[in-house]
């Protein structure tokens, strides 16, 4: 099963609402009310909600008790609603609406998903929007999969000394280590359905993509 996190409005669209309504959802601070703006009831909701107008208090309140955070913590919002999706049983998190905006929020969002308490869970983590598809793959071998209208795959090393071997891309690449600062392994292709990564001494980000339509 999978579960949805959402957190704003921000590269998500109402086909994604309306195809997903029926999976379950967390509210993140505002992306609670636009979840119950468009008929969906999440599980649980997570947020200081000090952005959100009386009118849509009241409206939170006739659908879900909620857990209001204090606004000066160390965690944010999105790490609180993390921290509850670790203790469920779902096979993979979607993490929406968390690119665009401001972008310290947009990279401390990509720091979540590099928690080991994430990483070493059950369920596979992915911050999602309606041109990206990005996880962490961890130390070891992984079968990738071709995600349905992503074109490019990149990986980003997270630190120094990770080792990066690709094959069954469009550019395959032998055994490498991945300098900070370099981008030699953004913008690649699958050419099958599948194909094959192997991470050392560290991890990664993979980002499938696609260029935004006209």
């Amino acid at each position: 099963m999978d579960l949805h996190l959402l957190c704003t409005y921000n590269g998500v669209t109402e086909d994604t609402l309306s195809q997903l309504a029926h999976e379950d959802w967390v509210g993140i601070d505002y992306g609670t009310v636009v979840l119950l703006r468009h008929g969906i009831t999440p599980i649980a909701a997570f947020g200081d909600f000090d952005s959100t107008t009386p009118a849509e208090r009241d409206l939170i309140n006739d659908h879900i008790e909620v857990e209001v955070l204090p606004s000066e913590k160390n965690e944010t919002d999105l790490e609180v609603g993390i921290h509850y999706a670790l203790t469920l049983d779902y096979d993979r998190v979607f993490i929406h609406g968390a690119t665009g905006g401001r972008m310290d929020h947009f990279l401390g969002n990509l720091q979540t998903l590099a928690h080991p308490d994430v990483i070493l869970s059950g369920s596979e983590f992915y911050i999602v929007d309606d041109q990206n598809i990005i996880q962490v793959l961890a130390a070891g071998t992984h079968i990738i999969t071709h995600a349905q209208d992503m074109q490019y795959v990149s990986f980003i090393p997270l630190g120094e000394q990770v080792l990066l071997t690709i094959e069954g891309l469009k550019y395959e690449l032998p055994r490498t280590p991945l300098e900070l600062g370099r981008t030699r392994t953004v913008s690649n292709e699958f050419i099958a359905d599948r194909a094959q990564v192997t991470v050392e001494n560290g991890m990664v980000y993979m980002v499938q993509s696609r260029d935004k339509s006209a």
